[in-house]
């Protein structure tokens, strides 16, 4: 993908503010030379950048060294609940939905916003979970279509009902995130919400004519847009970008009924030897340079208070304004009904 810096950084960007630690502490050079902080990662070009603005920099300044190991936050946490006494990870990257269990386990430690030179970056209302889990990205379910398509906007879950989108809309089943979060939204649009999810299930039963794939996997559907065998749905807002970015005709719509999403988190782990270091990472991870990257290549939402050039934020969903469209979620409460939400979803759309 071809990338122009848009994010207009100020001078005081430099590499040490960028850390955010006080003078005193910029002095004691090399502080964290000969330890290696090992991080789950996602791969590709997450884990690029974050190695690129954030291990990169601390190396630089503080000679610590970055481990990341690539795989989904499922895996690394299965490996935290087996290896409790001996923890494979200084710090744990995950989602939303992920917090509760790491919290109920008891496998992460909090960290307040004062431990964090960046902490007062972060925006009120992203800290789901107080100070267990540093959130630093959002990932949001918009609703997306094929302009060239289609020719009547689309505006609301509700549209997707519509008799002239037989057999084009595309949907994440309840396995993916994403799928949860619009399967929240689709409640709503029909007066329910995640207390009384029944409205969902119904609506997707009217609409099944108008269903041509369920998948769980983003890659999968991403596909189906380009390929445009799938015409409409609802979709991570980044992924929409991405379409955009190919030339693509795919509209990133707001729905009526708001924004559902979940922030990427970061948390020192419980047991980890490097908690001083592992408070440096997520520290730098919140700075403008590395947030900023992330914003310019993925177009999710910050969860601080960085500013963003206007030819990025026009691709942002949630951010400035925006934000106050997102939808709270209670991830605790979605954790007890994932199962049964996917099993009345397949009975729905059968």
């Amino acid at each position: 993908m071809k990338r122009r810096s848009f994010l207009k950084l100020s001078a005081s960007s430099s590499l040490a503010v960028a850390l955010g630690t006080p003078a005193v502490l910029r002095a004691q050079t090399r502080r964290f030379e000969g330890i290696t902080l090992n991080i789950n990662g996602y791969g590709g070009d997450y884990s690029r950048i974050l190695n690129d603005y954030v291990a990169k920099p601390l190396a630089e300044q503080t000679g610590l060294k970055v481990a990341y190991q690539d795989g989904t936050a499922a895996s690394a946490i299965a490996k935290l609940i087996a290896s409790r006494d001996r923890p494979p990870y200084d710090i744990i990257m995950a989602d939303s939905p992920n917090i509760p269990e790491l919290i109920a386990a008891d496998l992460i430690d909090p960290v307040t916003r004062d431990e964090l030179p960046n902490g007062g970056k972060l925006l009120d209302s992203v800290r789901e979970f107080g100070d267990h889990g540093t959130p630093f990205l959002t990932n949001s379910i918009v609703l997306t279509y094929n302009s060239d398509l289609i020719k009547q906007p689309i505006a609301s879950y509700k549209d997707l009902a519509r008799s002239d989108l037989n057999d084009r809309v595309g949907l994440l089943s309840p396995e993916n995130t994403g799928g949860v979060l619009g399967l929240i939204a689709l409640a709503e649009a029909y007066g329910g919400s995640l207390d009384n999810m029944q409205p969902a299930f119904d609506a997707l039963a009217d609409m099944r004519d108008n269903i041509s794939t369920i998948t769980p996997a983003t890659v999968s559907l991403l596909q189906l847009f380009e390929q445009e065998e799938v015409w409409a749905g609802p979709f991570w807002d980044g992924r929409i970008y991405s379409m955009r970015a190919k030339k693509l005709p795919m509209k990133t719509v707001v729905p009526q009924e708001g924004i559902y999403a979940l922030y990427n988190y970061l948390a020192p782990v419980k047991g980890s030897q490097n908690r001083d270091a592992a408070l440096a990472y997520i520290n730098q991870a919140l700075s403008d340079k590395a947030v900023g990257a992330m914003v310019e290549f993925f177009r999710y939402a910050p969860c601080t208070d960085i500013h963003i050039d206007p030819a990025v934020a026009a691709d942002v969903v949630g951010y400035g304004e925006g934000r106050k469209l997102v939808k709270p979620v209670d991830w605790v409460k979605v954790s007890k009904m994932r199962g049964a939400m996917l099993e009345q979803f397949n009975k729905s759309t059968r």
